[in-house]
């Protein structure tokens, strides 16, 4: 008698859902890498450092916004203090390293360090302002960003200060296209490996699928038995010491200021709505475009500086405006974001809705309905 083989079982179980995701993302690489080699064939390989560099920015903006999301799905309110948390994660790590630690100890303490923070933060701050509605911890957030701000000013001063990291020389892939191995190599990697692990975190573990539980109905989630509390201190922690990470990484690509946060911040919150509020995977789109597009946008701006073209003054710092040009394209199109879930009440957005009207008025004619007025 032939005995029956179970199937072999995976650690980690694809889905039907999560193979759809994944063929997707390798349909829009293989598109983004065919656009790249057009670029490339068109304007030569150099262009391509454009692309490289948004990678960088990209990769910065996601570790934050990663944060910032998971926090926002747990607590519900935006916290405006999160750019100024990456700059003293970064001022942490330099204080260690001119210490004598080594800039990687002084970036995995400055990690533990900013997720005790952030456990302190929710203890002494936020969790005295819960049931309060979603303004008084935003004003809360902004008044801790400003203490934050002014104490970096105040224990560093307003120098300017750069990470004592030895040059590497840039690695030439072909002429006129090199890679910086912190900015362009180990930056990317980290912000890799950051993505990996929440998917893995939220997927694979129980915390993360009581984090999920919590994000989706806080009440439902206290009646199964999820001590949201937990999960509140663990978001935080996640949260702020993804924020360390990111500031360092910020830091390593240019240089230490007090404000140096908050001139990323926006960057960070049209990352989070253009990919989907409360939802890690849309930050991820959403700092993916945000990085790329700013970056992408500056031989075109370049182009229009030229006094053949419109002689555009300090052409390339307009670059900065490309992300929130997308970001209100998004808002008008898919409000909820890339990959948000749209609200039961949206069945679709009234842009498109009145587009939609508009077309339809123009290839049918409605027949004429009597009314019936009762008498």
């Amino acid at each position: 008698m032939r005995t029956k083989v179970p199937p072999p079982r995976w650690v980690f179980h694809l889905t039907r859902r999560t193979r759809r995701k994944i063929i997707r993302g390798v349909l829009v690489t293989a598109i983004f890498l065919g656009f790249n080699g057009l670029l490339a064939a068109l304007f030569g390989v150099t262009i391509l450092n454009y692309t490289i560099a948004g990678l960088s920015v990209s990769s910065i903006v996601i570790v934050a916004a990663i944060g910032l999301t998971l926090l926002y799905g747990i607590r519900g309110f935006a916290n405006f203090a999160h750019g100024d948390i990456m700059a003293l994660g970064a001022y942490v790590a330099l204080s260690l390293n001119l210490n004598g630690i080594s800039l990687i100890w002084g970036a995995v303490a400055s990690f533990v360090v900013l997720a005790v923070v952030g456990i302190l933060l929710e203890v002494i701050i936020f969790s005295r302002l819960e049931g309060r509605g979603p303004v008084a911890p935003i004003v809360a957030s902004v008044g801790l960003a400003l203490i934050i701000q002014n104490g970096i000013r105040a224990v560093a001063t307003t120098r300017i200060w750069i990470y004592p990291v030895a040059a590497l020389p840039e690695i030439q892939i072909v002429p006129g296209l090199g890679l910086d191995p912190i900015r362009h190599i180990l930056t990317p990697a980290i912000g890799l490996l950051f993505v990996i692990s929440v998917h893995i975190l939220l997927t694979y573990t129980n915390l993360g699928k009581a984090m999920r539980a919590t994000a989706d109905n806080l009440e439902l989630a206290k009646a199964t038995g999820i001590d949201t509390k937990r999960v509140t201190y663990a978001t935080w922690a996640v949260s702020c010491s993804f924020a360390s990470t990111a500031g360092v990484l910020l830091g390593l690509a240019s240089f230490l200021r007090p404000e140096m946060g908050l001139n990323i911040l926006l960057l960070i919150f049209a990352a989070v709505i253009v990919g989907g509020i409360g939802s890690p995977w849309g930050a991820v789109l959403g700092g993916l475009a945000i990085g790329l597009s700013q970056e992408m946008s500056v031989p075109v701006f370049v182009w229009l500086g030229q006094p053949n073209v419109i002689g555009l003054v300090n052409s390339s710092a307009y670059k900065v405006a490309i992300p929130f040009v997308i970001l209100i394209l998004v808002l008008i199109i898919r409000p909820w974001g890339i990959a948000g879930r749209p609200p039961a009440f949206a069945r679709r957005v009234f842009f498109v809705e009145r587009i939609t009207q508009a077309l339809g008025r123009g290839t049918t004619t409605a027949d004429p309905v009597e009314g019936n007025d009762g008498g």
